[in-house]
């Protein structure tokens, strides 16, 4: 006769938690969390996996500032289950973990991301060619992101030095707040035009594709109306200054010689300026959009 103590791990009831191994934080691990109340006159609470944990600064906070609400940290506990410590993430941590988490998105979407826009990214290319793509896109890098005119003014009266995309070169402004880049109408036509060589396959009127000769028309106007604004603000600088000196009472001859030398400095600003590697990108990349428009033939 078989005893119940005969079975086979009868009584060994201490093993049976072994196969609920608890998930949470656990003692002198580090585990992240993030701070909803920022300890005052009440112990401060940060939460990591929906469970809440109070904390206090002294001997607990290691970050070099106050802890801030909803600060991403990292945190490990005590055998009894309070913080120990709590060390502010980098930014570096932070923006890895955030590249990290984007990719694992791509990767997860991409597939069907990709299937859905493949037959549209086929049309296109059917309809531009690939040498049309190519340059299109080197027009938009040239135009949007590289820099494509500086003004180099270290060494002059006015010490500084501007960069500028030439979308941004389109948007820029003067006048008493000093120099601003806007989007105004002059920047949302370049933007039209930057973008037309994706467009114009699609259009159905029978010289559609005559419209990919505009971007290398605006590149090639975009010099001499710069280089004539900034003669144009010269020559305002030197009428102001004359007329700034005759109002304080100066002579013909005084004003004379200051407006020579605000004209003098003025050039010099307009021979420190230079078009970049973004410009001359996009002048060969739309010398190319011109050529192909010129050379095919009409689709009917």
């Amino acid at each position: 006769m078989n005893h119940p103590s005969s079975l086979p791990n009868a009584g060994n009831t201490h093993d049976a938690p072994a196969a609920h191994t608890p998930t949470d934080a656990q003692p002198g691990a580090a585990s992240r969390g993030t701070i909803i109340r920022i300890p005052d006159t009440q112990p401060g609470l940060l939460v990591s996996d929906g469970k809440q944990h109070e904390f206090t600064l002294s001997g607990v906070w290691q970050g070099p500032a106050a802890p801030a609400l909803n600060q991403k940290v990292s945190f490990t506990l005590t055998p009894e289950g309070r913080i120990a410590s709590i060390h502010v993430l980098g930014r570096d941590v932070l923006a890895n973990e955030t590249l990290s988490a984007f990719g694992q998105t791509l990767r997860s979407n991409g597939g069907s991301l990709g299937a859905v826009m493949l037959p549209y990214l086929r049309q296109q290319r059917n309809r531009m060619t690939l040498p049309g793509m190519v340059m299109s896109g080197a027009l938009l890098l040239g135009f949007y992101i590289l820099p494509g005119w500086t003004l180099d003014a270290g060494n002059t009266m006015l010490g500084m030095r501007l960069d500028y995309t030439l979308n941004q070169l389109l948007g820029v402004q003067t006048g008493g707040a000093g120099i601003t880049v806007q989007f105004g109408f002059w920047r949302l036509l370049g933007c039209a035009i930057t973008l037309l060589p994706w467009v114009t396959p699609w259009l159905g009127f029978v010289r559609a594709r005559l419209l990919n000769t505009l971007p290398l028309l605006l590149l090639l106007a975009l010099p001499l109306v710069v280089h004539a604004r900034l003669h144009h603000l010269a020559a305002e600088a030197a009428q102001s200054t004359g007329q700034l000196l005759g109002g304080f009472g100066g002579n013909a001859a005084m004003q004379h010689d200051l407006q020579a030398m605000v004209q003098k400095q003025a050039t010099t600003l307009i021979d420190v300026t230079s078009w970049n590697s973004g410009y001359w990108l996009a002048l060969v990349a739309a010398c190319g959009l011109a050529g192909l428009a010129l050379m095919q033939r009409p689709r009917h």
